[in-house]
């Protein structure tokens, strides 16, 4: 009595392949171009500030303001490469610094979170629909 057929050991090496290929295609086909992607700073469930994702070669700085607790903030984001992240906040509002270790985004289906003040920061894609959503609340 054989354990296994080759029908079996057919399957189970598609099975294999398939789920390895589409280790690399989801991301591909849930990426866009560069052109018209913002950064989009959301304080509390609301947009506070956007700003276009660009292509540098050198880091650049943007400087936002915020408030929190009725004082006023200013948060730095760094944007090189066509990615972006956010650099550590002051030590009274966050006093972890998760959110400046998170690193780099550049694609909608990821973000950069600061808990304590609700914060959170993505990129989004500009005029464009899509018929799903990778991010449920």
């Amino acid at each position: 009595m054989k354990f296994m057929t080759t029908a079996d050991k057919v399957l189970i090496v598609f099975i294999i392949l398939l789920s390895v290929a589409s280790i690399f295609a989801v991301p591909r086909l849930l990426t866009t171009p560069m052109e018209g992607k913002q950064i989009v700073v959301n304080i509390d469930g609301k947009v506070i500030h956007r700003f276009p994702l660009e292509e540098t070669e050198e880091s650049v700085f943007i400087d936002f303001p915020f408030e929190f607790g009725g004082k006023e903030y200013t948060g730095k984001l760094e944007v090189k490469d066509g990615k972006v992240r956010l650099l550590r906040l002051p030590d009274e509002i966050l006093p972890l610094s998760i959110h400046a270790d998170m690193g780099w985004i550049s694609e909608s289906y990821q973000m950069i979170v600061a808990l304590p003040i609700k914060m959170f920061i993505t990129v989004e894609e500009a005029d464009v629909d899509h018929p799903f959503d990778a991010i449920s609340y």
